[in-house]
Order: C-alpha cells, then structure tokens, then sequence
C-alpha cells in the first residue's frame, strides 16, 4: 500500500466537545481502516478475489481498495441499501448481487469459490485497522474522557477499545428503531419503526458480549436515540458547516442525551464515522 492511503483524520472541537472525522477517509467512511487491513491481510494469505454483504459504505471502501490491488470483489447488498449508495457501488465493475440474505449468501460465495470474505464481525484483522482510530485520538487529545460511536455489529467500537486505556469511557449510540446494544444500558426509550441511520440494522451481532463487557469495564454506557432527537442533533452539526451521514448525528444525540444522565464530561469525543451520501 501507498503512504498516501493511510491518512490521519482531523480531530476539531465545535462548543465543548470533539469530532473525529473518519468521514473524511479516502472512500468517505471509517470503514477504510477495516478494509485496507483486510486486503493487506488478504494480498499477504495469496487470495485473489473478496466478497463482502454491505449496507453501503463497507462496499464503496472495498471496490476502491479492491481497484487498486487488481482483485476480484462480489458484493452482496440487503434490498433495503440506501439509493444514493446503490449509485455509487453500480458505478464499479464489481459483480454485485441483491439479496433478503446477503450475509448467509457471502459466505457462502465466500467458500465456494476461494474468495476472502471481508465481514468485519468475525474477522481479528479488520479489529486491528479499527484500533489505529484509537491511537490517532490518544495522540490528538491524550486527555480524551469518553468516546461516542455509533453501533450496528459493534466491530468499529470494539476495535478502537483494544487500542484505549479504561479510563476513557465507551458509549454505544443506535437508534430506537433497532438497538440490541445500547437497550441493556438505556431503557429511557419508546421503540420507533423508523430512523434517518441506515447503516446500523445489524441482525447478527457475533461481538455483543465482547463489547458490552468492554463498555463495562470503562464505566460507560449505551444511549437509544429517539428520531426528533437524532434531527436536533443534525441541525447543530449544520450550524457549524458539518454535513455527515445520519449516524453522525445520532451520535451527537447520544452525547447530549449523556450529559442529562452523567457528570459532565470535559473532553468528549463523537465519532463522525461516514459521510452524507
């Protein structure tokens, strides 16, 4: 891999907290630093074909990386993808296949044709990608006190959490509409059919003990946003020019939910983990 794709993302302060903006990645998500260790791992086991099942973002980072190395990739997609995201992933040569089941049928692509399956869950080196997330803040703000990440598999969470100390506290922020997660810490909710995130649905949550212990053990917690408060939340990242995916603001949401439930915390990260598509 060339220098230039392994990039350091900006860590800015706006009022009195922080954004680390993993939506300023290479293909615009925070899904770069688990793919790019994954095709690493990949290229160095001598496979030459990828396939992944993506709600869109995981997908968009694996055709760019998957380009750039010359490798087969076949992308399995739930028929309920975000339409802009759909553009985007139709506009590359992979094969892509739509599916009510597209992780059951990656897998099982995966092992019919000799192809790496870049799920992120189950795979030890896309933690390893996700733990660099947690240097780089560390480095930024050695004084960071809480973290704040959206979470669907709670790959990305729990892969930043192997790489920082305890005492900086872990917070799981997903929606009303689906948060098997966040539920066991937060139960100050009413359950909704609908949410601005499509990225955090998850079904198959191979690390959910694992992280609930991680958050644990930090003295965190686990936050469900309701939608009126995900767009509140929006419309202040937009008052600072920050335009990022739904999620971002869902993760805002979860910070200011926080202070009315905790001490106050004097350096709270949030992190931005996908562009506005």
């Amino acid at each position: 891999m060339t220098k230039q794709n392994l990039i350091m993302t900006p860590l800015i302060k706006i009022d009195n907290f922080y954004l680390k903006r993993e939506d300023l990645n290479i293909t615009g998500s925070a899904k770069d630093r688990a793919i790019l260790a994954q095709i690493q791992n990949l290229k160095k086991k001598g496979f030459k074909k990828a396939v992944i099942s993506s709600t869109g973002n995981a997908a968009i980072s694996a055709i760019h990386f998957c380009e750039k190395n010359n490798l087969s990739l076949t992308i399995f997609l739930s028929s309920k993808i975000n339409q802009n995201k759909l553009k985007l992933i139709k506009k590359s040569s992979a094969n892509i296949i739509i599916t009510s089941k597209p992780i059951s049928l990656a897998f099982k692509y995966a092992k019919q044709n000799t192809a790496y399956f870049l799920r992120q869950s189950t795979d030890p080196t896309a933690l390893i990608g996700y733990k660099k997330i947690g240097r780089e803040i560390i480095s930024q703000l050695p004084q960071t006190t809480s973290l704040f990440v959206p979470v669907g598999s709670g790959a990305t969470l729990f892969g930043i959490s192997k790489s920082l100390p305890q005492s900086i506290k872990l917070f799981a922020i997903q929606p009303a509409s689906h948060a098997p997660i966040a539920s066991i810490f937060d139960k100050n909710f009413y359950k909704e059919t609908k949410t601005s995130t499509n990225s955090l649905s998850a079904k198959f949550l191979p690390l959910k003990t694992q992280l609930i212990n991680a958050i644990k053990k930090t003295r965190g917690s686990g936050l469900v946003i309701q939608e009126k408060e995900l767009k509140q939340a929006q419309q202040i990242l937009k008052k600072h020019q920050i335009f990022t995916s739904a999620e971002g603001s869902l993760t805002l949401a979860g910070l200011l939910k926080a202070k009315n439930k905790y001490q106050p915390e004097h350096y709270p990260v949030i992190l931005l983990t996908g562009k506005k598509r």
